[in-house]
């Protein structure tokens, strides 16, 4: 790196996409365009925040970093910059709710591995507010969100953005298209938003279904919800018949949809 060019902080878990080609691909798969406005989440040296500019209407990034704030408008050309708004701001203190505009926006990131499930979570009540959101996270994170029923990474975490997005698989991107290279596998994807999820009379009884069935995972979904939810003992049965549900099911081979129909019985 030049002298002017700003260095990884290993206390802030920053690792810098540099490499050209997978920032094109980035840029194509979250694909911005015409009268566009793009939430970018850590747009750091603004590698990928440079390619977006050339195709959005206007960029909003929020960035933690002080210093790398200074950066970019040091970096960027004057009619660059007028079409970009900076916030300074750890992302997961962010009002979503101010930030976002009235109309759609597409979201991409490089999001902080260490509090990528946190900042994702954060998003799915504004689900309604995103045309897409387009971002790379840890490999084992990605399979996490993108996991089937019976596979070991299928869990509430896929559940909960299955609920609200169609999950679209994108591409793997190596160490060494980072600075520093990270030690952890990449993957960039994305998330559409349904526009009508299936409805459900209590959200959050749902989610605390969920949670409560992936409890303990080498347990049977039944016996996780008879131990901690005492009213439904006499209900599970009926519930998990009209739901297609095997008794000797665990939480890790329900569909979403056989959650949902539960979640209306119970």
């Amino acid at each position: 790196m030049t002298p002017n060019f700003p260095r990884a902080k290993r206390s802030l878990g920053q690792h810098f996409l540099h490499d050209a080609g997978y920032c094109r691909r980035m840029v194509r798969l979250a694909a911005p365009a015409g009268r566009d406005t793009v939430i970018e989440i850590g747009p750091g040296t603004g590698q990928l925040t440079r390619l977006i500019l050339e195709r959005a209407r206007d960029v909003v990034a929020i960035e933690f970093d002080r210093d790398l704030v200074d950066h970019l408008k040091r970096s960027l050309r004057p009619e660059s910059l007028s079409r970009l708004t900076l916030i300074q701001s750890d992302v997961l203190d962010l009002d979503w709710d101010a930030t976002l505009p009235e109309d759609p926006v597409k979201l991409v990131g490089n999001l902080p591995y260490n509090i990528s499930t946190a900042i994702l979570t954060k998003m799915i009540p504004f689900g309604h507010r995103f045309h897409s959101l387009t971002f790379m996270v840890q490999k084992e994170v990605a399979e996490r969100i993108l996991a089937r029923p019976g596979s070991k990474s299928y869990g509430y975490l896929t559940l909960v953005l299955q609920y609200r997005f169609s999950r679209i698989r994108g591409f793997d991107v190596p160490a060494g298209a980072f600075s520093p290279p990270p030690e952890v596998r990449s993957h960039a994807m994305q998330l559409i938003p349904r526009p009508q999820p299936a409805h459900l009379p209590c959200y959050d009884r749902f989610l605390r279904l969920i949670r409560t069935g992936f409890r303990q995972r080498r347990k049977t979904l039944r016996n996780n919800l008879r131990s901690a939810f005492g009213p439904w003992k006499g209900h599970l049965e009926p519930a998990f018949e009209s739901a297609g549900i095997e008794l000797r099911q665990r939480a890790e081979e329900v569909s979403l949809e056989q959650f949902v129909c539960l979640a209306r019985m119970l």
